[in-house]
């Protein structure tokens, strides 16, 4: 999937095409958040519409009571309307998404572009069943399905008296991600005031409930204080951060596929755990055996920015979800800056998707040694023994993509199976340094040498 922005945020034009691991580099300000953001939106929002062409498939299924359909047929006869409707509605939801008003987007423009044949290919794979139910009786009035490793999509209609306009809302979104899988994944986006966010964020959901309540017994117009806090909202994906955050007491009874990269994560990084009680409060404990537990505003700031990440992967991760990670080196040694690198190449090779934004030289240089160690020349094995890599943390090439944030612009960035990513942003800085470094140092010693 290749998606084209144009006049968002601080981004002219460009586009991302998503790959197993996307990488996004750039200055302050450059636009990798609007970017990220957008992304997230784009996967995880369930979009309100409604295809023209599946009134006529209503119609057919009200006279014979069921009614099916192909992939081929779809993708063949309809794509194009499909995605219109998806990216219409998509730049409506960027204002909601982002926490502003309509105007910040008036002039933005999002435009989708889908291999066919990935599509295909996927949507042939994909099994699906979605019920339709009304009222209070659990049983299903239509029934809509699809078998693994076949192109039917099968409709059947036990209750004709079903409004149009509901039977539209439902086919429509059953098609949408059936068709369009790489738009139904489950995201997950640790923004990066993460760290603030699992301290306070009890404080935050109850402020606004007391607000409430003190409104109530002041007399004020509880509604005029409500429209007050829904226009001061956060962006979408710092609010379900927190919602997911809120829910940590009841989530954590969950196991996920994924909790072993959790554990690695708390053993290579923090040499502890997280403990979370039953009313949500988050404890580390270090493994050595003389120290106590400690509430997570007494710990770390790296222990406070990794929570978040590990308690999605120990409890919330499935395979093929995408993680999204706005500045994974965020409180973060050198050192384990790269640990959190082959972590991510790990988990990108386990079944995840990953999506990282980074000023970060050392995550960069990292994820440059597991692509070239990946590649097959004499020697390599030697130095994957050496330093310590594990095969399970090496990238192809292939599955990477990378792009610069400059100038307005998304500029993909050169890739290469022997060098990887060419991160120049990152080299001119780092020569300059090095340029006045000596420059400096070299005038300290003649100076000396004056004064002698």
């Amino acid at each position: 999937m290749k998606i084209e922005f144009e006049n968002l945020g601080g981004i002219d034009i460009g586009s991302i095409e998503l790959n197993d691991f996307t990488l996004f580099c750039g200055k302050t300000n450059s636009g990798k958040t609007y970017a990220m953001y957008s992304l997230y939106g784009l996967l995880e929002k369930e979009f309100d519409i409604r295809f023209n062409f599946v009134k006529e498939v209503i119609t057919l299924l009200k006279k014979n009571g069921t009614h099916h359909l192909t992939v081929s047929d779809i993708l063949n006869l309809h794509q194009k309307e499909m995605i219109k409707h998806i990216e219409r509605d998509f730049k409506r939801y960027l204002p909601r998404l982002f926490g502003v008003t309509d105007d910040d987007f008036a002039n933005t423009k999002i435009h989708l572009d889908f291999n066919n044949d990935s599509l295909q290919e996927r949507a042939f794979k994909k099994a699906a069943k979605r019920m339709l139910s009304l009222g209070k009786n659990k049983d299903w009035s239509l029934l809509l399905e699809k078998e693994e490793n076949n192109e039917t999509i099968q409709l059947t209609l036990r209750n004709t008296e079903i409004p149009d306009g509901l039977l539209e809302d439902f086919i429509s979104k059953g098609l949408l991600s059936i068709v369009f899988t790489c738009l139904s994944k489950d995201s997950f986006l640790l923004p990066s005031e993460r760290a603030g966010l699992n301290l306070f964020y009890k404080e935050l959901s109850s402020t606004r409930n007391l607000l409430l309540q003190h409104a109530q017994k002041d007399k004020v117009d509880p509604m005029e204080l409500l429209k007050d806090i829904l226009d001061s909202r956060y962006a979408d994906p710092v609010q379900d951060y927190i919602q997911t955050l809120n829910k940590i007491g009841r989530t954590q009874k969950q196991k996920s596929i994924y909790r072993e990269y959790a554990q690695n994560i708390q053993k290579k990084i923090l040499s502890g755990k997280y403990e979370v009680d039953g009313q949500g409060n988050v404890f580390f404990l270090p493994y050595r055996s003389n120290h106590k537990k400690l509430p997570l505003h007494f710990s770390s700031s790296t222990v406070k920015t990794l929570f978040g990440l590990v308690f999605y992967l120990e409890h919330l991760a499935e395979e093929g979800d995408c993680l999204m990670i706005d500045e994974p080196e965020l409180n973060l040694h050198p050192d384990n800056q790269r640990q959190v690198a082959r972590i991510l190449a790990q988990l990108v090779n386990a079944g995840l998707k990953v999506i990282v934004s980074t000023h970060s030289d050392y995550f960069v240089r990292e994820l440059n040694n597991l692509i070239m160690l990946k590649k097959d020349f004499v020697g390599a094995t030697d130095l994957q023994k050496k330093y310590d890599y594990q095969d399970n943390e090496l990238l192809a090439i292939r599955h990477v993509s990378a792009y610069l944030f400059d100038n307005k612009k998304i500029i993909p960035m050169i890739m290469d199976e022997e060098e990887g990513v060419i991160a120049e942003t990152f080299d001119t800085v780092i020569n300059d340094l090095n340029k006045s470094s000596n420059e400096i140092y070299y005038a300290m010693q003649d100076a000396k040498e004056l004064n002698n």
